[in-house]
């Protein structure tokens, strides 16, 4: 069983437990959906999980939603020394499907912040090499993940890991607190953008 809060979404084998390999990933923005915000996109590998370039072509015809989902972490013990965290999707309609993706906070903490401001992801199926600018006509989904809930714990996780990390560099402790927040504060000016309808 994952849990984040009230959330829960039942593993159901050793292939679900499993995260799936993220090949690339990027943003963007749609005049007409989630309000111009700019949203994440995943190419994932799915060479060992058919189901799942299954579940993206019989998707792809009924628009977001249909989805359950739940930030994760492993241990309620590791919590003050994270540095991944796993998003867990369970596709409903119209097949089953379950997709954990795992985050390095450090490194990826641009597109979890997006995904959880944005309340969404794009998923696209793909192969090792993959690139949205080589991929643009393949069929992806856009997955829908309510985060208001998660914001205030994720600000806290996100903030203790990047101070970490710049600890690590060399800074003082203030001083890397401070690097963190200014990190934070300009991806999200970047992260913030929207395009407005003409």
């Amino acid at each position: 069983m994952i849990k984040w809060h009230e959330t829960k979404i039942q593993i159901r084998n050793e292939i679900e437990k499993e995260p799936v390999l993220i090949i690339s990933d990027a943003v963007v923005a749609t005049r007409g959906i989630a309000d111009g915000r700019i949203i994440p996109v995943l190419i994932i590998d799915t060479s060992f999980r058919p189901d799942i370039k299954n579940m993206i072509q019989a998707h792809k015809n009924i628009g977001a939603g249909n989805t359950k989902s739940a930030w994760s972490i492993t241990s309620k013990f590791i919590r003050f020394n994270l540095n991944k965290i796993s998003l867990i999707l369970m596709m409903l309609k119209p097949c089953e499907c379950i997709i954990k993706l795992e985050f390095d906070i450090v490194r990826q903490f641009g597109i979890v912040d997006q995904i959880i401001h944005a309340q969404g992801v794009y998923i696209q199926s793909g192969k090792e090499g993959d690139r949205i600018s080589t991929t643009l006509n393949h069929t992806r989904i856009l997955v829908e993940v309510p985060s208001r809930p998660f914001r205030d714990e994720w600000n806290k996780i996100l903030h203790r890991a990047l101070s970490k990390h710049y600890r690590k560099k060399g800074l003082s402790r203030s001083d890397s607190k401070n690097a963190a927040t200014n990190e934070i504060k300009e991806w999200r000016e970047f992260g913030s953008k929207q395009i407005w309808p003409i």
